[in-house]
């Protein structure tokens, strides 16, 4: 018998806040997502957890690093900066998410080493919207989705 979730992408979230990273997986799940989230913790716990996924075998390797720090303060695209080149030598593309109409942060966080950028929404509907935007973005544009999925 084979489990589906050998056939899941696996993301990684790096959250500052649980409650936030529950309604990120929650609305993944609603949308009938392939994906499976998994919360890593906030800035330091997560760097200390990506270092060891990705410099690991690449079946451990996570599909999709997806950052949702505060990014009013910097500390996502701060974040991406330093997980970026090794996220990148594995193949692995870096999301970041921040507030919605927040273009001159969008262009910070794309130039940190953000792969896409996406919005946060406060309406539930729209918010889920996003997380199938992520979807999207993850088998269109990474090279990994025919090879893992």
């Amino acid at each position: 018998m084979t489990s589906n979730a050998a056939l899941e992408p696996f993301f990684v979230l790096v959250d500052d806040h649980i409650h936030s990273a529950r309604l990120m997986r929650r609305a993944m799940q609603m949308n009938a997502s392939p994906a499976r989230v998994v919360w890593i913790g906030n800035a330091g716990r997560a760097e200390r957890t990506l270092t060891r996924l990705l410099r690991g075998p690449a079946a451990q390797r996570p599909n999709m690093v997806i950052v949702d720090l505060k990014s009013h303060s910097g500390a996502s695209a701060a974040f991406i900066s330093r997980i970026g080149n090794l996220a990148a030598s594995a193949n692995v593309p870096v999301a970041a998410i921040t507030g919605t109409g927040a273009d001159e942060s969008r262009q910070v966080l794309l130039k940190s080493g953000a792969d896409a950028v996406f919005a946060r929404h406060h309406d539930l509907t729209a918010y889920r919207a996003e997380m199938v935007k992520i979807i999207d973005f993850w088998v269109r544009e990474t090279v990994t989705w025919p090879i893992r999925a």
